[in-house]
């Protein structure tokens, strides 16, 4: 080799050092920032419907879902004090139990991709989990698979427990939250009707396992869609988790104009359909809300409209699972 050839080879490798390390840097400033603005909603109560925002959690529920913490010994472990029975006021024989673990959030676990749902269960979830529960026939032999589901996942464990589906998959881009995710199906398995289990998944970091691709029966996903970086990942993960028949569930708040803009590139993939108004319990409260004039509920950061997406024809599966 030549010396001119071992001065590029070293130039080559001081570039690609330096590409890295900036890769590195871009990446903890992103979690620094989610982390800031997480950090001020829970200690303000302040949000806004750009790329970046949270919901404003002075509105905290539409009441679907009733919350009773579990009583422990005083001299319990920490990770005893944080359960939660989850039951439904209009499905009276439905309950379940959650885990919590919002204290143990930190900047650290908020690096490289959106991590908002692990600090709190938000409305889209609460309203997905309700209007799942009402229609449990439709999940009936199915395999279902629950995308961003933060630390509790609600919709999915109230599946596995109230419907007949054949498989349901818990997933988030955490590694804390996939294993509370794993303690709470551990604690609810005796009452499960549907084989129940958890994973890491983190959309765009590469091809799909290959027992995820082309497996699904229905994906859903609640308020995923507002982090701008992470929306062609999401529709790319969406489609290539679905069989060609299958579809998907999103339930998100408008946000500004994020919604819009997920739903024109969802399009490229997808036949879309939209709805505002996809259950008279929920447009009831949600109109008892904007009546009241009450400043702390914003239907646009708040009130979650309705995504069914049905994959268009295209490459097969094997195909896709390759990208």
């Amino acid at each position: 080799m030549q010396m001119n050839e071992v001065n590029n080879l070293n130039e080559d490798d001081k570039i690609h050092g330096q590409k890295c390390k900036k890769r590195d840097q871009d990446a903890r400033q992103a979690a620094l920032q989610r982390w800031n603005i997480l950090r001020e909603v829970i200690l303000s109560g302040r949000g806004g419907g750009g790329d970046d925002s949270v919901s404003v959690r002075r509105f905290k529920s539409y009441g679907l879902l009733s919350t009773n913490k579990v009583t422990v010994d005083a001299d319990s472990p920490d990770t005893a004090r944080n359960w939660f029975i989850y039951t439904c006021p209009s499905q009276p024989d439905f309950s379940m139990q959650i885990r919590h673990l919002s204290d143990h959030v930190t900047p650290e676990a908020l690096r490289g991709f959106n991590n908002t749902g692990n600090v709190c269960v938000w409305p889209s979830e609460e309203v997905m989990t309700y209007y799942c529960l009402k229609h449990p026939d439709v999940f009936r032999n199915k395999c279902v698979i629950e995308l961003g589901g933060g630390m509790t996942c609600l919709t999915g464990v109230s599946l596995g427990l109230q419907s007949a589906a054949s498989y349901i998959e818990l997933t988030d881009g955490n590694e804390d939250s996939v294993s509370n995710l794993q303690v709470i199906v551990e604690r609810n398995l005796p009452k499960a009707k549907a084989e129940l289990s958890s994973k890491l998944l983190r959309w765009g970091s590469g091809p799909l396992d290959a027992d995820l691709a082309g497996k699904f029966d229905i994906v859903l996903c609640a308020d995923c869609l507002f982090f701008k970086e992470g929306r062609q990942d999401l529709i790319t993960t969406i489609h290539d988790l679905l069989k060609p028949d299958g579809e998907a569930w999103l339930f998100a708040p408008k946000r500004g104009e994020t919604f819009d803009e997920f739903v024109v590139q969802a399009r490229s993939q997808f036949l879309v359909t939209v709805q505002q108004i996809y259950d008279d319990q929920i447009w009831k409260l949600h109109t008892q809300m904007e009546s009241l004039g009450q400043d702390h509920y914003d239907a646009d950061i708040h009130y979650p409209w309705f995504i069914h997406l049905t994959p268009l024809p295209g490459p097969s599966r094997e195909d896709s699972s390759e990208r």
